[in-house]
């Protein structure tokens, strides 16, 4: 049966079959305010507890929910304020008045990292704006960089900010912002996100349970959700060594809401200068970099709509001040920018989501006016919508929809000498090439709630049209007796209907994606279990959380190798040409939080995780495998405005593959005259590990004002002075035994490096 046929045969019988009476009910609504200010607060979650109704609030701090005849108790909760409950009683006779609730302001700033969040999805973790901005970060706070504190979420060295969750690769994480899918929302090729951190509230971290809604990715999504409007204006400007970003959210007239925000570097021109006094940095690269996001929203009051529209672009740019003023010379840049609409409305009993989206990532390099040889044009124009409707009974729920994906991929490149720089090793140096793919799905999902055990089963149906269609099942169980443990399991099957060329390398551009002709799968399983411990005389609680994972890959696409000899300025006819190989990930999680008398916090997780997958016949570690990763983090508030931050991050050397010795041979094309090339014998492909990783970072904030809030950070990145290797560059081995007698060939990472950074927000 085609994509199209299944996909209609699964949406009617949802459609048709889980259509439930509607029950009477009777209409609750209110308003949740701050105690401190009476302002409203926006995106506060409110819950009937005992069943699945929920609202969230509008930007005036109102909510609504329907409910039938009793008494209730209504749960709001908003990240930064204690939780309270209120009794409503409901005879179904009589309107009810409006409830107000109001909750306490409660800092979270040493809170540590993971968050209980309201509307968390099962077995998700959750980071705040908040709690990233504790991290001492690399040069400014950054996300992805809070993020790796969590487990079983990994970085392989300083140098490289993707993704790795569970012991997946770097492109089976996806990213998204507000529903809508990103492609590369990266700076500094790979370092840092492109996110100003006072532009997002959280991130949902979602590993070992994606809904059948989300898109197809193999390891998880990291889900961005951006800053909400509050009733009154707020504005925030972030600065430190490497940029500055503004910040404002606020309400407009005709019941509009707003949220601008911009960060621009100015590292190009600080190196620039610091270059002209010492040597060490008068050859480094100067990268420009910026990004901006716009949202502009308005709720429909009662009637439950909102619709907002979205846009994100990034930009960063290699400069080359020798060349720049050449006409029609384009240094090294790459970028994404996304636009996209969301419409939503959330009315008891039902919920309605909607969304459609379009963003284009690229990459550009034109050396040819410069009298260079290299030239890079790289396009990915991703198209993408869906809708999803949900009814939500008391102790029941039930969803489906569709979505629709429309991907044209063009890239053309000649790098002769440089594709290793900025793809990776075994990408020819001349290609040109273009595919296209429209992939729909349909999914849907039942959820129940009849005490302490609740669940959700569902399928999600996807493939290129015209094509197969593939299923994907997904269940997860939850068994939750008391306030102070839960258990979650949760058994997959994932599609993800493109691959990269392989990973990237240390401070390279993504590599190329291609589309496939058949997605390649991952069959997912995970347990959890999570413990509350009550508070006591020294602590104000703790929370304790053991996982375990296991992934199975059949069809692993990897790259075919050149061979010793061949030419790499023609690309094969079948480039590229995915060898699919079967492959697997396991491993286990231990992590604990623990909230202080006074405010303080401790935070720790460690991860035991292997990675494998088969070539040439045995199964070999993967590139990213690293068997033990530890990390710590520790808030401590040493005065009324003063707070000490620590984080410890050590995981065992990623693979590597080892040479064995250099040989000298003529080149693939050249004639005899023109002397020969050395090249290296590589021994059993990463069969050695790089030394072990291990970084302690240090840093202080101070806080004052009233009307206006100021923070002032400094921080101390590797107080270890830890030169801790990326990889073995052996052309520098070899280079260095010959002239010095030395056998020094890894590539350190990140020295002692001091940041300072202000925050003021008013």
């Amino acid at each position: 049966m085609s994509i199209r046929g299944c996909a209609a045969c699964l949406l009617a019988l949802l459609l048709g079959g889980a259509w439930p009476l509607h029950a009477q009910s009777v209409e609750v609504r209110g308003r949740v305010l701050s105690v401190a200010d009476t302002a409203a607060l926006s995106g506060a979650s409110v819950e009937i507890l005992g069943t699945y109704w929920s609202a969230r609030t509008a930007p005036d701090g109102s909510f609504r929910l329907r409910a039938a005849p009793g008494t209730w108790r209504l749960l709001a909760r908003h990240v930064g304020f204690r939780p309270d409950t209120v009794v409503v009683a409901l005879d179904g006779m009589e309107p009810v008045a409006p409830v107000s609730i109001r909750l306490a302001p409660q800092p979270v700033q040493l809170r540590g990292l993971v968050v209980e969040a309201p509307g968390a999805a099962p077995l998700a973790q959750v980071v705040t704006a908040q709690t990233i901005r504790q991290v001492p970060p690399l040069l400014e706070p950054d996300v992805f960089r809070a993020v790796v504190m969590m487990p079983a979420v990994s970085q392989p060295n300083d140098l490289k900010g993707r993704i790795h969750l569970a012991g997946g690769a770097s492109d089976e994480t996806g990213v998204r912002l507000d529903g809508h899918p990103l492609q590369d929302p990266f700076h500094l090729l790979g370092l840092l996100g492109a996110f100003n951190v006072a532009a997002l509230e959280r991130a949902n971290v979602l590993i070992h349970h994606v809904p059948v809604a989300e898109d197809g990715r193999l390891s998880g999504v990291i889900d961005l959700e951006s800053r909400l409007v509050e009733e009154k204006p707020r504005n925030e400007l972030v600065t430190s060594v490497l940029s500055s970003g503004l910040t404002t959210t606020r309400t407009l007239p005709l019941g509009f809401d707003l949220l601008a925000s911009g960060r621009i570097t100015y590292l190009d021109r600080f190196v620039g200068v610091a270059g002209r006094f010492t040597d060490r940095l008068r050859d480094v690269p100067l990268y420009r970099f910026g990004d901006g996001l716009l949202r502009v929203g308005r709720s429909f009051g009662s009637s439950g709509w909102r619709i907002e529209a979205l846009g994100f672009h990034s930009r960063d740019r290699v400069r080359e001040p020798l060349f720049e003023h050449i006409e029609g010379y384009e240094s090294l840049n790459w970028g994404e920018s996304l636009l996209g609409v969301r419409v939503q409305r959330h009315t008891d009993p039902w919920r309605l989501d909607g969304r459609i989206a379009r963003s284009r990532a690229s990459a550009g390099l034109d050396e040819l006016p410069a009298g260079g040889s290299n030239m890079v044009a790289a396009r990915r124009d991703w198209w993408s919508a869906a809708a999803q409707v949900a009814r939500i009974g008391r102790t029941w729920r039930w969803s489906s929809g569709a979505a629709l994906d429309v991907r044209e991929h063009a890239h053309e490149w000649v790098a002769r000498g440089l594709a290793d720089e900025i793809f990776s090793r075994n990408t020819p140096t001349v290609f040109a090439g273009a595919d296209s793919q429209a992939v729909l799905a349909t999914f849907g999902e039942v959820g129940w709630h009849p005490g302490v055990w609740s669940g959700t089963a569902g399928v999600r149906v996807s493939g290129a049209l015209e094509g197969s269609a593939h299923l994907a099942p997904r269940v997860v169980i939850r068994y939750e007796p008391s306030a102070t443990w839960r258990a979650e399991g949760a058994l997959e099957r994932r599609h993800q209907h493109d691959a990269q060329l392989e990973e990237p390398i240390e401070g390279s551009i993504s590599p190329p994606m291609f589309l496939l002709d058949r997605p390649r799968t991952a069959d997912v399983a995970a347990l959890a279990a999570n413990w509350r411990v009550r508070p006591s005389r020294y602590t104000d609680g703790a929370t304790v959380r053991l996982e375990s994972f296991a992934k199975r890959y059949p069809d692993r696409t990897l790259l075919r190798d050149f061979e010793l000899g061949e030419s790499r300025d023609v690309a094969p006819a079948d480039f590229p040409a995915f060898l699919r190989r079967r492959g697997y990930s396991v491993g286990a999680a231990f992590s604990a939080q623990v909230q202080f008398l006074g405010e303080g916090t401790l935070q720790g997780s460690y991860t035991y995780q292997r990675v494998r997958e088969q070539r040439a016949g045995k199964d070999i570690p993967a590139t990213w495998d690293a068997p033990h990763a530890l990390s710590l983090f520790t808030s401590v508030p040493l005065a009324r405005r003063w707070t000490v931050n620590a984080a410890y991050q050590g995981h065992s050397g990623r693979a590597t593959t080892p040479v064995l010795l250099r040989v000298f041979a003529p080149g693939p094309t050249a004639p005899p005259d023109r002397g020969i090339r050395s090249r290296f014998i590589l021994g059993e492909q990463n069969s050695i590990r790089v030394p072990s990783y291990q970084r302690l970072d240090l840093g202080t904030r101070y806080s004052w004002g009233r009307s206006s809030r100021w923070v002032l950070s400094v921080q101390v990145l590797n107080v270890l002075l830890r030169t801790n290797a990326i990889d073995y560059d052996w052309a520098q081995y070899f280079s260095t035994v010959e002239t010095s007698g030395g056998n020094r060939g890894s590539r350190p990472g990140l020295p002692m490096l001091p940041t300072v950074g202000l925050e003021v927000s008013w």
